[in-house]
């Protein structure tokens, strides 16, 4: 018997909105579109604070001589004297302290001799593409890692083919039984738990990862931004993993 293809008219736009090829290119598109905008888009801005270790003045006070500039080894003597007058070994003989070469005074370690501080801070847009970005990483990677793991157990569990109906609650296999009979229903289950735990786990690395470059007030605000980005995506990869052309005899 040959087979006949539903014939769908096309929207406004031109575009059958059920194709098998138009949520996969629309999901691409924004995945790119994220991506790219991470390195087009203004990610933040800097401030300038005085460093709080030298004041300003790029330079700190020699620790072990106290700003004398002698050894405090051999007190400036270039001798041991209770080693019979021997050589120092710390400063080779000189008298001069060995941290700061006799000055009294070395570059401050913090701001590295200029005496300012330059802070790097997330901006609303910035916070927000990271967020979003981070997000759809985690969610394609608890997706694809809920996938291969159930696909694993089902190699081994093949009995669930034969079960006609399974019910939910306290069920370990319920997952695996979907995944076998109704992948479309296990897809949307699978859609829903990878797009929540996403968000949580998102919001939770982002926070951690820039800790002290993000203003708490941009993290809330950016995180709250970026949820509809990871919900729209999650909608897209559903519709391209179970869309598929219609037939019929």
């Amino acid at each position: 018997m040959r087979k006949l293809f539903v014939h769908r008219k096309p929207n406004s736009f031109g575009v059958d909105l059920r194709s098998s090829t138009f949520f996969p290119l629309t999901a691409s598109l924004l995945f790119v579109g994220l991506l790219i905008s991470l390195f087009i888009l203004p990610m933040g801005y800097t401030y300038d604070e005085i460093c709080p270790r030298c004041h300003g003045d790029g330079t700190v006070t020699c620790e072990n001589c106290h700003g004398s500039g002698m050894c405090w080894v051999c007190d400036g003597t270039g001798k041991i004297w209770y080693m019979n007058n021997s050589w120092c070994a710390a400063c080779q003989g000189t008298g001069k302290c060995y941290t700061c070469g006799g000055k009294g005074w070395h570059s401050c370690e913090e701001c590295e001799g200029t005496g300012l501080l330059v802070h790097w801070m997330y901006n609303l847009t910035g916070a927000t593409l990271a967020s979003s970005f981070i997000n759809v990483l985690l969610f394609l990677g608890l997706f694809t890692l809920c996938y291969v793991a159930i696909a694993f157990y089902l190699s081994f569990n093949e009995w669930v083919y034969e079960v006609e109906d399974m019910g939910f609650w306290f069920n370990p296999s319920f997952m695996t039984w979907l995944f076998a009979k109704h992948r479309k229903r296990w897809a949307k289950w699978t859609t829903g738990t990878s797009s929540i735990l996403s968000i949580y786990l998102g919001a939770s690395f982002f926070r951690l990862l820039s800790f002290k470059q993000i203003t708490l007030q941009t993290f809330f605000v950016g995180t709250l931004l970026s949820i509809p980005v990871v919900i729209l995506f999650s909608i897209f990869f559903y519709k391209s993993y179970t869309s598929k052309p219609t037939e019929s005899q």
